[in-house]
Order: C-alpha cells, then sequence, then structure tokens
C-alpha cells in the first residue's frame, strides 16, 4: 500500500477536469484555473503534448514550451526506433503512428500561438557552471515578461527541485500548476517545505505508477495539481479517496494504480 503523510491530501473540493490524453500524458488541473489563464507554461514536452493541445483547444491563448533535449536528433532517434520496432513486428501499429509524430509536431508548433524553445529551465544562479549559457533560460526571465494569469506544466524529469525557489517567487502571477516530482521519496521533506511555502493550494495527487514504492510504502513519482484559491472555495471541504476513479488514471495501464493511505 502506498502511505503519504496527511499534508499531501488535497483539502478543498474543486471542479477538476482531465487535460490530455488517457493514461500516462494527462493530469488533472482545477477547471477555472486553467479558464483565466492567459498562456500557458510547459517545461519539458519530450514526443507528448497532448496536454499542450487540450489547453490549446480551449482557447486562442499562448502556450510556450521549453524542451532542449526535443531537437533534430531526437527527433531521427524516434524515427529509426520505431522503423526498427516495425520491422521486428513490436507494437507495429503504435510504431507506425510515432512515425509521423514529427510532422504532428511541426504543424502544432507552426502556429502563431504555439512555440517551442530549444532551451534548458535552470535558475541563474546555475549558469555559470553549465557547459552554454545560450541554452539555459530561467523561470525569472521568462516570468519577468508576463504581467500575471498563467498556467505552469512542469515535467523536467529531476530538475524541477532546482526552480522550486523561483516558483515561490512568482507565485502571484501563477493560476495554476501541475508538476511531477521524481525522487519523490528521496526529496519528501523539500516538497513538504514548498507546499508549506506555496501561495496557492494543493487539489490533486497521483502517483506515477511507472515509479517504484520504498520499504515505507513511499512512492518514487508523484503529480501534483495546485491552483489559486480565487478560483474555488475554501468552505467546500474534500472527501475523495485516491487514485480519484472518475478523472485519474494509471500512468502504465498495464498496471493498477494502488490505493494512497495518508497518515
Amino acid at each position: 500500500m502506498i502511505k503519504i503523510s496527511n499534508l499531501f491530501y488535497p483539502k478543498f473540493k474543486c471542479d477538476l477536469i482531465r487535460l490530455g490524453k488517457n493514461f500516462d500524458g494527462g493530469y488533472i488541473v482545477e477547471k477555472n484555473s486553467i479558464n483565466n489563464s492567459e498562456i500557458l507554461l510547459s517545461f519539458g514536452l519530450s514526443d507528448d503534448w497532448t496536454f499542450e493541445e487540450a489547453y490549446s483547444n480551449l482557447g486562442k491563448n499562448k502556450i510556450y514550451c521549453y524542451d532542449f533535449s526535443v531537437n533534430a536528433r531526437f527527433w531521427f532517434v524516434s524515427f529509426i526506433k520505431s522503423f526498427l520496432n516495425i520491422l521486428l513486428l513490436k507494437n507495429p501499429l503504435i510504431n507506425f503512428q510515432k512515425l509521423f509524430n514529427y510532422i504532428k509536431y511541426k504543424s502544432f508548433f507552426n502556429s502563431k500561438k504555439n512555440f517551442h524553445y530549444k532551451k534548458f529551465i535552470s535558475p541563474n544562479s546555475m549558469k555559470k557552471n553549465l557547459f552554454n549559457n545560450n541554452v539555459h533560460i530561467s523561470l525569472n526571465d521568462i516570468a519577468k515578461k508576463i504581467e500575471k494569469n498563467f498556467f505552469l506544466k512542469i515535467d523536467i524529469e529531476g530538475s524541477e527541485y532546482r526552480i522550486l525557489n523561483e516558483i515561490l517567487e512568482n507565485s502571484s502571477k501563477i493560476n495554476g500548476l501541475v508538476i511531477e516530482f521524481h525522487d519523490f521519496d528521496l526529496h519528501y521533506n523539500s516538497i513538504q517545505n514548498f507546499i508549506n511555502k506555496f501561495e496557492l493550494e494543493l487539489i490533486h495527487i497521483h502517483v506515477n505508477n511507472h515509479g517504484t514504492i520504498n520499504k515505507d510504502g513511499i512512492p518514487s513519482v508523484v503529480e501534483l495539481s495546485f491552483a489559486s484559491s480565487n478560483f474555488f472555495e475554501k468552505s467546500k471541504k474534500n472527501d475523495k479517496s485516491y487514485p480519484d476513479p472518475d478523472l485519474d488514471m494509471p500512468n502504465n495501464k498495464e498496471l493498477i494504480d494502488n490505493e494512497i493511505s495518508f497518515y
């Protein structure tokens, strides 16, 4: 059984929706925090932009994605892998569809309102230690150009811990946040500290079942969603169990979503 501190139990009832595809790639968000945001900042893209696509379908707001790893080499390797898998009859239908991912990517990000920047996200204080400052940008630098009301999505494979302070510094501009914490069990205290300081409220939790669970029942990968309390009533207390059967789906559809026991 998965065991997580009560601090991570969402306190309030909210109007929640799922954005993105079924299973891995979709996230649960507070509806009003999405609808009232003017921009989506998305850190981490890979070959799945279904969350960004769902956001785009809601209106004409701009989307700015940052992921240095999605480049020409990324698409070449992806194409070769898919082609070889088809020849080896490994999920041929899925891999045939993946052959066209680059065309879909170009189509989505050729729009005048959807942008992909090939840059790493890192705080300004770290740039002096990195190999090329031109491929790095900080949340602070991005947020300086935005007055308010942006939604933030973060899935950057462990680098999220490096920008937690910058998220706190810009919290007055953020309508909502969905963030995937990697090595959750190793950074338990840091994440608790972040939640205690963050102006936004925790409104959803989901354990990514691609990860592991340690001997104490604590998972290694957890998805947390936050929203400004301007978008829901704090008088309505939450009584849900998790995973939420109406919204959540296992990231790995071959495995079950284990129930979370809060203590």
